[in-house]
């Protein structure tokens, strides 16, 4: 009896001095709470967007960096699991008392490693997550156990697990809803740069975030501002076949952007259409399991459609609830389908697929760009004007916007034609945080812009000439 009185009273000098929290424990916390604090902060991380650092750096360059913070809370469990197996050893215990030490150790190195070799991808991003969570739930088993050891129970750690799941679940708990909230801005000077080119003027893209709901999200939209909510609608392909399509529709704009740039200014062909692709199936749509986001259409009844503008053009010929016969590019193969069609929501005299479109372009792009990779900037098409403004303005000698700050959004296309793009209101919030002077949005979205920004200056544009055309009137 004696024996053991001894043995737990040096587990508790070593652990939980005169009752309290022991060190080991303090770091055990000490990591979770700085998790929990990293995952409010990964989303707010829009609302230090206006700061700047120095040398034209943005919040945005900031983030590249701050991400691997995340890794201090592995590092912190392990420090705190390394430190057990030392006083194990400096007792003249058995080692293999600290086997769930052990255990923590090299689930949270593991966490750790794979925080710090992150790569934005689905595949990547779920790893990390799902070693990190491994590493916790030892933590708490650790605890658990130790716990147990001093005072023949464990309701304390079970208390604080019960907690810690209450907490993870109001913070990711998935819900039946998007939300779509303020995000930030990028300087497109920092983010392509053209050889040969010079930094004259300040242009910015604007990055809002548009994900899954979780139940903290109403709380955020309580306390702030140009927060939105609807459905979720059925993406028509698993989420890592999504997360490589928005990669692509990134990589795809940036490249017509730049072709577009240099033609513009006398060089190259600019970009040629070659398709159009599905990029979302929506909700009811009568192709729903038929076609699929990612698919390239080619041809409807054996014509070719090389464009938006050509498939629409097809469909005024279709009566709504007609089939048509589709060849589409799937996978890098040929694959034809005959595929029904219903009355659109807005034109019920004209056909509708039920489906999102984007051109598929191929760029001749005679100058070489270097882009920038950004965590946070995951992809998609919507900075293609600006990217192909600010391309112009570092090729041509002294620039185009002289002293005015400028920010736009849209999608680039053949002709410089500037296409609408989702989350206008938050965008021209967030560009009137970050003090832009004026706002070019797609025309036809200038309303939506004015709900997130009513004193900023909104210009709708159709094209990369309407653009260009104000900044000469306003020079």
């Amino acid at each position: 009896m004696n024996k053991r009185v001894t043995a737990r009273a040096r587990i508790r000098s070593h652990l939980m001095p005169r009752g309290k929290l022991g060190w080991r424990e303090y770091l055990y916390v000490g990591g979770m709470l700085l998790a929990f604090g990293l995952m409010v902060l990964g989303q707010l991380v829009w609302l230090p967007d206006p700061l700047h650092f120095g040398s034209g750096r943005r919040w945005i360059d900031i983030l590249n960096g701050l991400v691997y913070t995340l890794a201090l809370v592995p590092v912190l469990w392990t420090a705190a699991a390394a430190g057990c197996v030392v006083s194990t050893l400096r007792s003249g215990r058995r080692l293999h008392t600290s086997k769930r030490s052990m255990i923590v150790i090299v689930l949270s190195l593991s966490a750790a490693a794979a925080i710090i070799t992150l790569e934005t991808k689905v595949a990547s991003l779920t790893w990390a997550a799902g070693l990190l969570g491994a590493a916790w739930l030892a933590v708490f088993v650790d605890l658990a156990y130790t716990e147990r050891q001093l005072t023949k129970r464990s309701r304390r750690t079970l208390t604080a697990f019960c907690g810690t799941l209450a907490l993870l679940a109001f913070l990711f708990w998935p819900t039946n809803y998007m939300v779509t909230y303020p995000g930030l801005t990028m300087d497109m000077s920092r983010y392509a740069q053209a050889e040969g080119g010079k930094t004259e003027g300040r242009i910015d893209g604007v990055l809002i975030f548009h994900r899954p709901a979780f139940p903290v999200d109403w709380l955020y939209a309580k306390l702030f501002p140009h927060y939105s909510f609807e459905p979720i609608e059925k993406l028509g392909m698993p989420l890592g076949e999504y997360d490589e399509l928005v990669r692509e529709m990134k990589t795809d704009a940036d490249a017509a952007a730049s072709a577009i740039a240099y033609e513009r200014l006398g060089s190259g062909a600019g970009i040629i259409a070659q398709g159009v692709r599905v990029t979302a199936i929506e909700s009811g749509s009568p192709v729903l399991g038929i076609l699929r986001a990612g698919d390239i259409v080619t041809e409807m009844n054996e014509e070719p459609v090389l464009s938006v503008v050509e498939l629409n053009e097809r469909m005024k010929n279709v009566p709504p609830g007609g089939w048509v016969q589709l060849t589409v590019t799937r996978q890098n193969e040929e694959v034809k389908f005959a595929v029904p069609t219903r009355a659109d929501e807005n034109l019920p005299e004209r056909a509708a697929f039920g489906i999102r479109v984007q051109n598929v372009l191929y760029p001749d792009v005679p100058g070489r760009v270097t882009f920038r990779d950004y965590l946070v900037h995951e992809g998609g098409p919507s900075h293609g004007a600006m990217l192909t403004l600010a391309l112009i303005d570092q090729l041509t000698p002294e620039g185009i916007t002289g002293d005015i700050h400028v920010a736009g959004t849209g999608t680039i296309g053949p002709g410089g034609v500037v296409g609408s793009v989702g989350g206008v209101e938050q965008k021209a919030y967030t560009v009137h945080r970050a003090g832009a002077d004026v706002f070019f949005v797609p025309a036809g979205q200038e309303d939506e812009a004015h709900k997130g920004a009513p004193e900023l200056e909104i210009v709708p544009v159709r094209n990369l000439d309407d653009i260009l055309n104000w900044l000469k009137s306003a020079a």
